[in-house]
């Protein structure tokens, strides 16, 4: 029983480990994805465009959908 015990702890400690690398990445490409949107925005032809502003509000409200998930698992 305790073999099984700590082969399924171990199991889930790599699954979890796994999660939050991949979890990681994630966040790293919203975070460039959100810049890169910002620095197209400023360039003189897309200065104000509507539609890329709202891409950029969508991308800053994913990340914080993602930091809100990633806070409720790390605890």
């Amino acid at each position: 029983m305790l073999v099984a015990s700590l082969w399924a702890n171990i199991f889930l400690l790599k699954k979890l480990l796994y999660f939050n690398e991949n979890f990681t990445k994630i966040e790293v490409s919203i975070e460039q994805f959100s810049k890169h949107l910002e620095e197209i925005h400023e360039l003189p032809t897309f200065y104000g465009d509507e539609n890329l502003q709202s891409l950029i509000n969508h991308s800053r409200e994913l990340k914080i959908d993602l930091y809100d998930f990633q806070n409720r698992y790390s605890e």
